[in-house]
Protein backbone atom coordinates (compact mmCIF):
# COMPACT_ATOMS: atom_id res chain seq x y z
CA UNK A 1 0.00 0.00 0.00
CA UNK A 2 2.90 2.30 0.77
CA UNK A 3 4.09 2.16 -2.84
CA UNK A 4 0.79 2.60 -4.72
CA UNK A 5 1.05 5.53 -7.09
CA UNK A 6 4.82 5.86 -6.86
CA UNK A 7 7.26 5.68 -9.76
CA UNK A 8 9.70 2.79 -10.04
CA UNK A 9 12.68 4.74 -8.79
CA UNK A 10 10.67 5.64 -5.67
CA UNK A 11 9.02 2.26 -4.93
CA UNK A 12 11.92 -0.06 -5.78
CA UNK A 13 14.19 0.98 -2.84
CA UNK A 14 11.21 0.67 -0.45
CA UNK A 15 10.47 -2.83 -1.77
CA UNK A 16 14.09 -3.98 -1.64
CA UNK A 17 14.51 -2.58 1.87
CA UNK A 18 11.38 -4.41 3.01
CA UNK A 19 12.68 -7.73 1.68
CA UNK A 20 16.08 -7.19 3.26
CA UNK A 21 14.53 -6.42 6.65
CA UNK A 22 11.78 -9.05 6.71
CA UNK A 23 13.09 -11.94 4.66
CA UNK A 24 16.87 -11.71 4.98
CA UNK A 25 17.21 -12.15 1.21
CA UNK A 26 20.80 -12.33 0.03
CA UNK A 27 20.49 -12.26 -3.75
CA UNK A 28 18.23 -9.28 -4.33
CA UNK A 29 18.22 -7.54 -7.69
CA UNK A 30 19.32 -3.94 -8.03
CA UNK A 31 16.62 -1.26 -8.14
CA UNK A 32 17.07 -1.01 -11.90
CA UNK A 33 16.74 -4.78 -12.36
CA UNK A 34 13.60 -4.87 -10.22
CA UNK A 35 12.02 -2.00 -12.17
CA UNK A 36 12.92 -3.60 -15.52
CA UNK A 37 11.46 -6.94 -14.48
CA UNK A 38 8.32 -5.30 -13.10
CA UNK A 39 7.79 -3.26 -16.26
CA UNK A 40 8.29 -6.27 -18.53
CA UNK A 41 5.60 -8.16 -16.63
CA UNK A 42 3.31 -5.13 -16.42
CA UNK A 43 3.71 -4.29 -20.10
CA UNK A 44 2.75 -7.85 -20.98
CA UNK A 45 -0.56 -7.31 -19.15
CA UNK A 46 -1.24 -3.68 -20.14
CA UNK A 47 -3.54 -4.46 -23.04
CA UNK A 48 -5.79 -6.43 -20.65
CA UNK A 49 -6.02 -3.84 -17.86
CA UNK A 50 -9.56 -2.64 -17.26
CA UNK A 51 -10.40 0.97 -16.54
CA UNK A 52 -11.24 1.94 -12.98
CA UNK A 53 -14.97 1.50 -12.38
CA UNK A 54 -16.78 4.65 -13.48
CA UNK A 55 -13.82 6.20 -15.33
CA UNK A 56 -15.23 5.70 -18.81
CA UNK A 57 -18.66 6.97 -17.71
CA UNK A 58 -17.07 10.03 -16.08
CA UNK A 59 -15.14 10.95 -19.22
CA UNK A 60 -18.24 10.44 -21.37
CA UNK A 61 -20.35 12.58 -19.02
CA UNK A 62 -17.82 15.42 -19.05
CA UNK A 63 -17.59 15.27 -22.85
CA UNK A 64 -21.39 15.24 -23.22
CA UNK A 65 -21.67 18.33 -21.00
CA UNK A 66 -19.14 20.31 -22.94
CA UNK A 67 -16.25 19.68 -25.27
CA UNK A 68 -14.65 22.75 -23.71
CA UNK A 69 -13.73 21.09 -20.40
CA UNK A 70 -10.11 19.95 -20.75
CA UNK A 71 -9.22 16.49 -19.48
CA UNK A 72 -5.80 15.18 -18.53
CA UNK A 73 -4.32 12.01 -17.15
CA UNK A 74 -1.52 12.41 -14.60
CA UNK A 75 -0.02 8.98 -13.96
CA UNK A 76 3.13 7.68 -12.34
CA UNK A 77 3.27 5.04 -15.07
CA UNK A 78 5.80 5.36 -17.85
CA UNK A 79 4.62 6.44 -21.28
CA UNK A 80 5.37 2.99 -22.72
CA UNK A 81 2.86 1.43 -20.33
CA UNK A 82 0.28 4.13 -20.99
CA UNK A 83 0.62 3.57 -24.74
CA UNK A 84 -0.17 -0.13 -24.26
CA UNK A 85 -3.14 0.59 -21.97
CA UNK A 86 -4.36 3.13 -24.48
CA UNK A 87 -4.76 0.53 -27.23
CA UNK A 88 -7.34 -1.27 -25.09
CA UNK A 89 -9.31 1.93 -24.35
CA UNK A 90 -8.80 4.00 -27.50
CA UNK A 91 -12.46 5.04 -27.83
CA UNK A 92 -12.35 7.19 -24.71
CA UNK A 93 -8.66 8.09 -24.67
CA UNK A 94 -9.45 10.22 -27.73
CA UNK A 95 -11.16 12.65 -25.35
CA UNK A 96 -8.03 13.11 -23.21
CA UNK A 97 -6.31 16.38 -24.06
CA UNK A 98 -2.95 15.55 -22.50
CA UNK A 99 -1.22 12.76 -20.62
CA UNK A 100 1.52 13.48 -18.13
CA UNK A 101 3.52 10.46 -17.02
CA UNK A 102 6.19 9.79 -14.45
CA UNK A 103 8.69 10.20 -17.29
CA UNK A 104 7.69 13.87 -17.66
CA UNK A 105 8.51 15.15 -14.18
CA UNK A 106 11.57 15.25 -11.95
CA UNK A 107 9.76 14.43 -8.72
CA UNK A 108 7.01 11.82 -8.59
CA UNK A 109 3.94 11.68 -6.41
CA UNK A 110 3.41 12.79 -3.62
CA UNK A 111 5.28 15.88 -4.91
CA UNK A 112 2.91 18.24 -6.76
CA UNK A 113 4.95 18.28 -9.99
CA UNK A 114 2.79 15.95 -12.09
CA UNK A 115 -0.42 17.90 -11.42
CA UNK A 116 1.30 21.26 -11.88
CA UNK A 117 2.54 20.00 -15.27
CA UNK A 118 -0.90 18.67 -16.26
CA UNK A 119 -2.51 22.04 -15.41
CA UNK A 120 0.20 23.87 -17.34
CA UNK A 121 -0.41 21.73 -20.43
CA UNK A 122 -4.16 22.35 -20.12
CA UNK A 123 -3.44 26.06 -19.72
CA UNK A 124 -5.32 26.32 -16.44
CA UNK A 125 -4.30 27.06 -12.89
CA UNK A 126 -4.03 23.95 -10.68
CA UNK A 127 -6.64 25.48 -8.36
CA UNK A 128 -9.12 25.16 -11.25
CA UNK A 129 -8.52 21.41 -11.58
CA UNK A 130 -10.69 18.63 -10.21
CA UNK A 131 -8.65 15.47 -9.66
CA UNK A 132 -9.92 11.92 -9.24
CA UNK A 133 -7.25 9.83 -7.49
CA UNK A 134 -7.10 6.24 -6.28
CA UNK A 135 -3.68 6.32 -4.60
CA UNK A 136 -2.83 8.10 -1.36
CA UNK A 137 0.38 9.49 -2.86
CA UNK A 138 -1.70 10.89 -5.73
CA UNK A 139 -4.18 12.54 -3.37
CA UNK A 140 -1.26 14.13 -1.51
CA UNK A 141 0.28 15.22 -4.82
CA UNK A 142 -2.90 16.83 -6.13
CA UNK A 143 -3.56 18.61 -2.82
CA UNK A 144 0.02 19.90 -2.75
CA UNK A 145 -0.51 21.31 -6.26
CA UNK A 146 -3.61 23.17 -5.04
CA UNK A 147 -6.13 21.03 -6.92
CA UNK A 148 -9.53 19.97 -5.61
CA UNK A 149 -9.37 16.22 -5.08
CA UNK A 150 -11.91 13.43 -5.10
CA UNK A 151 -10.35 10.36 -3.53
CA UNK A 152 -11.54 7.16 -5.14
CA UNK A 153 -10.30 4.68 -2.54
CA UNK A 154 -8.45 1.64 -3.75
CA UNK A 155 -10.11 -1.39 -2.12
CA UNK A 156 -6.69 -2.48 -0.83
CA UNK A 157 -6.73 0.43 1.68
CA UNK A 158 -8.26 -0.02 5.12
CA UNK A 159 -11.08 2.28 6.21
CA UNK A 160 -8.66 4.21 8.43
CA UNK A 161 -6.25 4.74 5.51
CA UNK A 162 -9.13 5.84 3.29
CA UNK A 163 -10.19 8.44 5.85
CA UNK A 164 -6.73 10.00 5.95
Amino acid sequence: KQILGLRGKEWSPITLNYFQQHHQCQDLPTSEQLIDSWEQNLNAMCSEIEACPGARELVNAVVSLSNKIPIAIATSSRMSGVAKKRTHHQEWFEHIDTIVTGDDVVRGKPAPDIYVEAAKRLEVDPTECLVFEDALSGVQSAKAAGCCVVAVPDPRYTEEEQDS
